[in-house]
């Protein structure tokens, strides 16, 4: 699997970078936490700091199309989208519990 990185930018305001990378793969297409794996090994930052927003492949093709974060910290990246972070497993979903419903007393 070869990572090429496509473009970088600074979004100062969010704080942030963003990154679109290609990825050419032999077989299957990657999961989003080997394209994460290989993308931080490719750019030498953590993984706690790098969420993958977009991965996308054409039908028959063995390339993908990658669209990525990364925050100068890894509590920087927690504050990020949460239906992001929990695709990418950086935090789980908690269980709401449900309150037991009352029966209400039948009219006579």
């Amino acid at each position: 699997m070869n990572i090429t990185i496509d473009s970088k930018s600074e979004n100062a305001l969010l704080g942030r970078e963003e990154i679109v990378f290609g990825i050419d793969f032999e077989k299957a297409v990657p999961s989003r936490e080997q394209a994460k794996q290989a993308l931080s090994t490719a750019i030498s930052i953590p993984s706690e700091r790098l969420v993958i927003v977009k991965l996308d492949c054409k039908y028959g093709q063995h390339y993908a199309k990658g669209f990525a974060h990364v925050f100068k910290t890894s509590e920087a990246a927690l504050k990020s989208r949460k239906y992001l972070l929990k695709r990418d497993k950086m935090i789980t979903e908690e269980k709401k519990e449900e309150k037991p419903k009352e029966k209400k007393a039948a009219k006579k």
